[in-house]
């Protein structure tokens, strides 16, 4: 009886054994499929950069065969269930691996690695041709002049060149990079983001002498970010003389914005930025010799619009003649005089220098980005989240 007793004691610890090691090697199969799922998670948002309009928030994958088991994907957003109505929302990915009566489920969360445009890193970037014409002249300083297209320079750039190609080189004083790495222009969308946070304004022939701030606006309500919008389609708009605080949105049609003497255009907001053109601009400013005085166009400071924190009632400031900020042009650009501009311009088109202008660079744009001049370089993993999900 003993020996029997022995003999079916050592069979049931051998099958106890057997269906262990079974239930081990299912379950760490189980495992590696379900990471396998969110790898293939990984692969698909990396081949389609479209992914968040392609595909909804929920199951990508069912019951997908793979070797002896099976695995199943969700990516989900988090935040509201919709992939598609932000770039920069995290996403969940679940992977749940099969494996006969065995089942593992894998989660791990994606963050949206968001990155300045590389444009904002340079003084003047142009997705065209920069020409600088003969005797004239472009001066750059703590950041280059870069374009994506053909540098035609005639007279002197003074300061570093990144070019895509040279096809006059004049005089640059400066290190050159040809061929340059072309550099991202900002989304096709953000016109018309920035125009849905603006106040607008009846198109004005001219601003001659206006004080436009988040606190002052001559033609009507205000706009408490300073954001604020003119569509000049039926003709061409001069501002001079004038003094605007915030972030001005302008649609030009086939007309063109001159920025002309007396102007300084500073942004309200470090987010966003002073200027964008939809359509052609000229800056055509003398800052070296000329500033918005209060003698020609009355106090330009009042209570309500203070210029670096101070205002007043009298009428005896000065301010620069100049724009400070971030400049965005989609049509032609074209420099004329010599104006300054303090902070970095990006125009979607050609860009021609026909004077002396000075560009002074900015790294705060590149450091701290203006909303929406960035772009997703990748989604990567959440530190710490990848984990084990259980029901």
């Amino acid at each position: 009886m003993l020996v029997t007793i022995l003999g079916v004691s050592a069979l049931l610890v051998q099958r106890v054994q057997r269906r262990s090691e079974k239930w081990s090697g299912e379950m760490a199969k189980a495992r590696s499929y379900a990471h396998t799922a969110v790898q293939m998670g990984f692969l698909l948002i990396s081949q389609d950069p479209d992914w968040r309009t392609n595909r909804t928030s929920g199951t990508w994958i069912n019951g997908q065969a793979v070797h002896d088991g099976t695995f199943s994907l969700s990516v989900v957003d988090p935040n509201d269930g919709d992939l598609a109505d932000s770039p920069t929302d995290s996403v969940v990915l679940t992977g749940t691996g099969y494996m006969g009566s065995s089942r593992h489920r894998t989660q791990v969360t994606l963050v949206a690695d968001v990155r300045p445009l590389a444009a904002l890193n340079t003084c003047l970037h142009a997705a065209g041709q920069i020409e600088v014409k003969g005797g004239k002249s472009i001066t750059v300083t703590g950041a280059p002049l870069s374009t994506n297209g053909d540098l035609d320079n005639n007279g002197t750039v003074c300061g570093d060149v990144h070019a895509a190609t040279i096809s006059d080189w004049g005089t640059i004083t400066g290190d050159v990079t040809v061929p340059a790495s072309p550099k991202g222009m900002p989304d096709a969308a953000l016109f018309e983001r920035y125009h849905s946070l603006a106040t607008e304004i009846a198109n004005p022939d001219t601003m001659d002498r206006v004080l436009l701030t988040p606190g002052a606006n001559p033609y009507g309500a205000t706009n408490a970010n300073g954001v604020y919008y003119i569509d000049i389609s039926g003709h061409d708009l001069t501002i001079k003389d004038s003094r605007i605080h915030g972030t001005l949105v302008v649609r030009c049609g086939d007309k063109k914005l001159v920025l002309d003497e007396g102007t300084f255009l500073h942004n309200y907001r470090a987010d966003y930025p002073s200027l964008i053109v939809d359509g052609e601009l000229r800056i055509k400013l003398k800052s070296d010799s000329s500033t918005l005085s209060e003698a020609v166009t009355g106090n330009m400071n009042p209570p309500g619009s203070p210029y670096n924190g101070q205002e007043d009632d009298d009428a005896t400031d000065e301010y620069p003649n100049e724009v400070q900020g971030l400049v965005h042009v989609r049509g032609p650009l074209e420099f004329l005089h010599t104006p300054r501009v303090r902070g970095s311009v990006i125009c979607e088109d050609a860009v021609t220098c026909d004077d002396a202008s000075q560009i002074i660079h900015l790294p705060s744009l590149y450091e701290s980005p203006p909303a929406g001049y960035t772009f997703i370089a990748r989604m990567m993993i959440l530190a710490g989240s990848w984990k084990q999900n259980v029901d």
